[in-house]
């Protein structure tokens, strides 16, 4: 955030002084949340997290220069303490919301395109292929890691600088009205919804009413903004009847703008074909992330950059962490797809490990949470479309994952082919027992269940093994 008066702050967030104006204007230019990273000439924002809250570290705010702060209105700010920040400090009701309000506040400085993306999967890696495509050519910024809530999405525009061509935020939910709150102060140019799956059913019921709640990105979007949306989803061409918008669609359906009309795999890269003419090369596994560069594609088409240029800056794009993150070590081929799960994303990945050209295929599948009341029907699902499938071993992590291996069995995987752990730590330490050379070894759950560090024992293991021969 540029050099801001603390006064227009102050109105911007609806607060009050807490302490006695200087009389005279007093800037700040950017925002801290966390002490430890505040720099001089910073507005704190101090937030209440689920264990820490910031009102605790003013001090520490003030020795790292920081002018002034935002609070909660009634915290007791000992003179000392107000004395060591060179500006006034604002009270507000809640922090959270003052800093969103900041946040729209500076958006409406912003002249580039602010390109707001959701989905029930494959939000972060559309958002990263977006950026990747656009800075190509264009300056830019995008939400690091997983920045989706009412702090994140903020915090990505705040980073954004005036005079930038573009700012990828990242939106998610879990609840009814996230989505419609954050769009609000995101105020996207461009909308992306990337696919709507059964991901958060506890908190929205039905496919429906996932489909709902992503459509509602389209309440934020700006005078002549377009929404990117994907094509081969019943459930989101309904929800979007009431919106507006100007759409460009994506996906295999025939009136999708940007078709898929032809896919081939190795396994671990793959080619993908626009529109009948339009060659595209992606070094990831998957063909849902084929949708997922249709997507991005869209976007930079959007803004300016032609066919060639677009589909050549894939070309070298590389998966986040834990999303569809394929490595070979020693004699065994990892997928780390453990960042988060939902059936969607569950039959994606299974489609990933059928496509690997490898002796054995193994199904690391832990519990897939806030699925609701149809969370145990859902996991006997999976279990049984693994037992139709090119699985060879399932191990599964959790209690519900339990069910996973009941529904393969009872579709007729075989019992010494299924292992259960009741966590993700008993899965790692027992890596020894169903893991070999030559495997290919998927691992996918809940951001819960943690099972990065199955996904951590098997690389440890297949480095500790001999080659193949």
């Amino acid at each position: 955030m540029r050099a801001t008066c603390l006064d227009e702050i102050r109105r911007a967030v609806h607060g009050r002084w807490m302490t006695a104006s200087p009389g005279h204007p007093v800037y700040v230019e950017g925002v801290a949340i966390d002490s430890r990273k505040a720099a001089a000439g910073q507005l704190f924002v101090a937030i209440r997290g689920a264990t820490h809250d910031g009102h605790s570290f003013l001090a520490d705010a003030a020795a790292a220069g920081c002018v002034s702060a935002i609070v909660r209105w009634g915290t007791t700010l000992p003179q000392a303490l107000a004395r060591r920040f060179r500006g006034p400090i604002i009270g507000v009701e809640d922090t959270v919301v003052a800093l969103g309000e900041l946040a729209r506040m500076h958006r409406a400085r912003l002249a580039g395109s602010v390109i707001a993306v959701t989905g029930s999967v494959g939000k972060t890696t559309v958002k990263r292929m977006i950026h990747h495509v656009l800075a190509t050519r264009l300056t830019g910024t995008a939400a690091p890691k997983s920045f989706n809530n009412a702090i994140g999405v903020p915090l990505t525009l705040l980073e954004a600088a005036p005079g930038d061509d573009y700012v990828v935020c990242e939106l998610g939910t879990n609840a009814p009205g996230e989505i419609a709150a954050l769009a609000r102060i995101a105020g996207p140019t461009l909308a992306v919804i990337t696919a709507v799956g059964a991901g958060h059913l506890q908190a929205f019921g039905s496919l429906e009413g996932v489909a709902a709640e992503k459509a509602s990105i389209l309440t934020g979007l700006v005078d002549r903004g377009v929404a990117v949306v994907n094509a081969d989803s019943e459930p989101l061409r309904q929800a979007l009847v009431p919106y507006g918008a100007r759409f460009i669609r994506f996906g295999a359906a025939d009136d999708a703008e940007l078709r898929l009309t032809d896919w081939e795999t190795d396994g671990l890269t793959q080619r993908l074909q626009v529109n009948d003419h339009w060659w595209v090369d992606l070094p990831v596994p998957g063909r849902h992330n084929a949708f997922n560069a249709l997507a991005a594609l869209a976007v930079a088409l959007r803004l300016g950059l032609d066919e060639g240029e677009a589909g050549a800056a894939l070309a070298d794009f590389r998966m986040p962490a834990m999303r569809t993150e394929a490595q070979r070590i020693g004699p065994v081929l990892l997928v780390n797809d453990a960042y988060n799960a939902n059936p969607t994303s569950m039959a994606a990945a299974l489609a990933v490990l059928a496509d690997l050209n490898v002796r054995r295929r193994v199904f690391v599948a832990g519990d897939m949470l806030e699925l609701g009341p149809a969370g145990q029907e859902l996991h006997l699902e999976l279990g049984r479309q693994i037992a139709r499938g090119a699985v060879d071993r399932l191990i599964t992590v959790g209690a519900l994952g339990r069910l996973i291996a009941d529904g393969a069995r009872a579709a007729g995987l075989a019992q010494d082919c299924i292992g259960s752990y009741e966590t993700a730590g008993a899965a790692a330490a027992d890596v020894g027992d169903w893991l070999a050379a030559g495997d290919g070894v998927l691992v996918k759950a809940s951001r819960g269940v943690g099972a990065e560090c199955i996904a951590r024992a098997v690389a440890e293991r297949a480095a500790a093994m001999a080659p193949e021969d």
